[in-house]
C-alpha cells in the first residue's frame, strides 16, 4: 500500500452543506476499512485534505468518484500526490 495525498477546493458552499452528512459517513466508513488515515478541513474553509492508505492513483479516483461531495458537485481541483512519510521513531 502507499500513502496519498488528496487535497481539493470547496466549490459550492450549499452543496456541501447539504452533502455533508453523507460526506463524513463516507469519510467514516474508508476510515474504519484503513483507507482514510486522516482527513479534515483546511483553516480557512477553502477546501480540505484526505490521506489516504490506497493501492494506486486509480483507488484514490475511485474515492473520489464515491465521496458524496463529488457527486454534489461541491469540491474541485482535486489533487493527488503520492507521499512517502518518515516513520515515527521508536523510543
Amino acid at each position: 500500500m502507499s500513502h496519498y495525498l488528496l487535497e481539493y477546493r470547496y466549490a459550492d458552499m450549499d452543496a456541501r452543506a447539504r452533502a455533508r452528512a453523507d460526506h463524513l459517513n463516507y469519510l467514516n466508513a474508508l476510515q474504519a476499512s484503513g483507507t482514510v488515515v486522516m482527513a479534515g478541513p483546511l483553516a480557512d474553509s477553502s477546501g480540505a485534505v484526505v490521506v489516504l492508505d490506497v493501492e494506486d492513483e486509480a483507488a484514490v479516483r475511485d474515492v473520489i468518484a464515491g465521496d458524496p461531495y463529488t457527486k454534489a458537485n461541491a469540491t474541485t481541483d482535486h489533487r493527488i500526490r503520492e507521499w512517502n512519510p518518515i516513520p515515527r521513531a521508536q523510543g
